[in-house]
C-alpha cells in the first residue's frame, strides 16, 4: 500500500470509477467533475452546487423552448387540417343520422361495422371507436399483463407525479409502498433525462433486490392509453453521477445474483458518520452487504474467516484506531472510501479497488 506521501497536498485525479478526486493531506476527497473547478461534489450529483444549479436552469430553458415549438408546429398541424379536410367533416355529420334511426345499440353497432370498409372516415375517428365494446380499449397484443401483483415504490418524484403512480396502482390493481423490500417489483424513479435518474437510497436498494428501476414515463403512458406496457423499453440506463449507460440496474435484474458473490470478499463498515454525504446510515449500509453476497465482517467472525478471504474495510477518514483494529488479522486487508462498494453495487460490476484505496501511514 502506498503512503501518503506519494501525493502533495492538493494533488488531483480521476478514479477508476470515472470521478475526479483531491488529496488533501488526510484524504481523497472528491470534487465537481468540471475541470476548472475545485469546489467539491454535491449531493452525489458529480458536480459542485454551482453548476448543479447551472445544469438544471439550461435543462429546464431546454424543455420549455422545446413545449413552444411543438406548441406552435400543432397549432400549424390544426390549421392545415381545417383548411383541407371540408369533405371529412360532411361525411361525419352524416354518420350519426344513419346509425341513430336503428333503435337497438347493437344493430347500430353492426351498421357501423359494415360500413368501415368503404368508408373515408378514419376507423381511430373518436365519435367511431366510443361505440365499440368497451373490451376492445385493452389490445392483450400491445399490452403487458404481470405474472405477479405489481408492487411500486417512488423515488423522487414530485406529489402531482406520486399521485398519478397511485391512479396507477388503482387503475392496474397494483399495490403502492414507501418502502424497498424483497416484495417491491418496480421503482418509479424521476428521470434528470430520458432514461437517466439520480442516485438515491431507494436506487441503491432497489439493485439490491434486483428489482425494475423504472423511469416515471413508463406511468404516463400507461395511463393514457390505458393498458400495462412492457417496461423494458422504459428502463433506467444509467445515472448523473457516474455514466448515463452504465446498465447496472439492467445487469442485476436480468443476472439476478449477488454481484460479490463469487468473490472471496469479507466487508467491513467502519464509516462513522455513514456515507454519501449521509444518505446512508451504518446499518443501512450494513444491510447492502448482506444482500450483496459478500460476508459482513463483525467482531464476532473475525476469527472465522479463511486466510484467503480478503478483507475489505469501509472507511470515511483516516483514524489510526480503524487500522490498529484489524492489524492482527493474517489476511490480505485493503482500506478503501465505501464509494467502492456503492459504485460496484449500482454499475453491478466490482470495481478495481487502487481506484478507491485510502493511503494509510501506520506508525
Amino acid at each position: 500500500m502506498s503512503s501518503p506521501g506519494n501525493h502533495a497536498k492538493g494533488y488531483v485525479r480521476w478514479t477508476a470509477g470515472g470521478k475526479r478526486v483531491m488529496w488533501d493531506g488526510a484524504r481523497w476527497q472528491q470534487l465537481c467533475q468540471i475541470e476548472k473547478c475545485f469546489k467539491r461534489d454535491q449531493k452525489s450529483q458529480g458536480v459542485c452546487l454551482i453548476h448543479f444549479r447551472e445544469q438544471q436552469e439550461n435543462k429546464a430553458k431546454n424543455k420549455n423552448k422545446k413545449f413552444k415549438q411543438e406548441e406552435k408546429s400543432e397549432k400549424i398541424k390544426l390549421t392545415k387540417e381545417k383548411k383541407s379536410s371540408p369533405i371529412k367533416r360532411t361525411s361525419i355529420s352524416t354518420r350519426p343520422k344513419r346509425i341513430k334511426s336503428n333503435n337497438s345499440i347493437n344493430d347500430s353497432i353492426k351498421v357501423s361495422n359494415t360500413n368501415y370498409q368503404n368508408s373515408d372516415i378514419d376507423v381511430s375517428d373518436p365519435e367511431i371507436t366510443e361505440r365499440k365494446p368497451s373490451t376492445s380499449n385493452l389490445n392483450p397484443s400491445k399490452s403487458h399483463t404481470p405474472s405477479r401483483t405489481l408492487v411500486l415504490v417512488c423515488s423522487s418524484l414530485t406529489r402531482q407525479q406520486t399521485s398519478q403512480v397511485e391512479l396507477f396502482c388503482s387503475r392496474f390493481s397494483a399495490r403502492f409502498s414507501n418502502q424497498i423490500d424483497e416484495t417491491t417489483t418496480h421503482l418509479i424513479a424521476s428521470e434528470v433525462e430520458q432514461r437517466v435518474c439520480c442516485l438515491t437510497k431507494k436506487v441503491f436498494f432497489a439493485v439490491a433486490y434486483h428489482q425494475y428501476v423504472i423511469g416515471y414515463q413508463w406511468i404516463e403512458e400507461c395511463l393514457n392509453k390505458q393498458c400495462l406496457l412492457n417496461e423494458d423499453s422504459y428502463e433506467i440506463l444509467g445515472d448523473a453521477s457516474l455514466s448515463s449507460q452504465h446498465n447496472g440496474m439492467n445487469r442485476s435484474r436480468l443476472i439476478h445474483q449477488p454481484i460479490f458473490q463469487s468473490y472471496s470478499y469479507a466487508i467491513a463498515v467502519e464509516c462513522s458518520i455513514g456515507c454519501q454525504q449521509g444518505m446512508f446510515t451504518r446499518q443501512e449500509l450494513e444491510q447492502l452487504v448482506r444482500l450483496s453476497g459478500a460476508i459482513l465482517l463483525q467482531d464476532n467472525n473475525q476469527q472465522e474467516l479463511d486466510l484467503n478471504t480478503t478483507i475489505i474495510v469501509l472507511c470515511d477518514d483516516d483514524d489510526k484506531m480503524v487500522v490498529k483494529k484489524y492489524n492482527g488479522l493474517k489476511n490480505k486487508i485493503y482500506y478503501v472510501i465505501p464509494e467502492f462498494f456503492l459504485d460496484s453495487l449500482v454499475l453491478y460490476e466490482v470495481q478495481p479497488i487502487k481506484g478507491y484505496e485510502l493511503l494509510y501511514q501506520i506508525d
